[in-house]
């Protein structure tokens, strides 16, 4: 909900032991594969245009804490929001700024950049345009809203969607061009399928080849069931948002 009647925070998972269930080791927090680091790379870059300053960003739902590592190692300034607080306890051991909720925030305090991976699809649909009206009055002018979730118009985003008991709200982009209007932002893109030529160096030339097989089953994929040509059949789905408003001028 947004700040105005609570802080912008997502669904309690409902299992007690849900950061074992997930595999979220103490002695790997922050830590992220090299593959996360291409991934986090280009995407951080496709939404933000490659920022010549270091970015004050805000992640929501960090989880295990790759991203927070990642936004360390490349420079940036980050506070993540975490309602687990055996997990905020960690993120604080490892000298990271983390709160439990996002009301403990500075008055006022803005990003560049505003990040929430695998964490819409545990908010339910009615709270979901507050959640990002809340996201947006902390995003500062010309900053950008990174979102990813499971991609349930693709039959390939169900498992996702479906294996995990505490995800409460099924996404796509045919609902976040609805939601994102009614939230005060606009989308400017989307797509979480990584470039094979920005995988890791010894993984691009099978990368190059999974990708051209992929584009080829999923065009027919499209022409077969006479699917929308926009239609992403990527298992997760990753949007970049702004303000509605047009980004000032630099």
């Amino acid at each position: 909900m947004n700040e105005a009647a609570g802080p912008i925070v997502a669904a309690q998972p409902a299992a007690a032991d849900y950061a074992a269930w997930k595999d979220w080791r103490a002695e790997r927090f922050g830590t992220f594969s090299r593959r996360d680091g291409c991934y986090f790379d280009w995407h951080v870059a496709r939404a933000t245009g490659e920022p010549a300053r270091h970015l004050r960003v805000l992640e929501i739902g960090f989880g295990n804490g790759g991203f927070l590592g990642w936004t360390r190692q490349r420079g940036h300034r980050v506070i993540g929001v975490e309602l687990s607080e055996p997990l905020v306890a960690r993120a604080r051991d490892a000298g990271f700024e983390a709160l439990t909720r996002t009301d403990q925030l500075a008055t006022g305090a803005q990003f560049d950049f505003i990040a929430a991976f695998d964490v819409l699809e545990h908010v339910p649909m009615p709270d979901v345009v507050p959640f990002l009206k809340g996201l947006g009055q902390r995003l500062a002018p010309g900053g950008r809203i990174l979102l990813r979730f499971p991609n349930t118009e693709s039959p390939f985003g169900q498992w996702y969607q479906n294996g995990d008991v505490t995800h409460v709200t099924s996404l796509g982009l045919s609902r976040m061009r609805q939601i994102a209007p009614r939230s005060g932002l606009r989308l400017m893109h989307w797509g979480d399928r990584l470039p094979w030529h920005h995988e890791p160096g010894a993984s691009r030339a099978p990368a190059g080849l999974y990708h051209l097989m992929r584009i080829v089953f999923e065009r027919f994929l499209r022409k077969m069931y006479r699917l929308d040509r926009s239609l992403d059949l990527s298992p997760n789905l990753l949007v970049v948002l702004a303000h509605a408003a047009p980004d000032p001028p630099p």
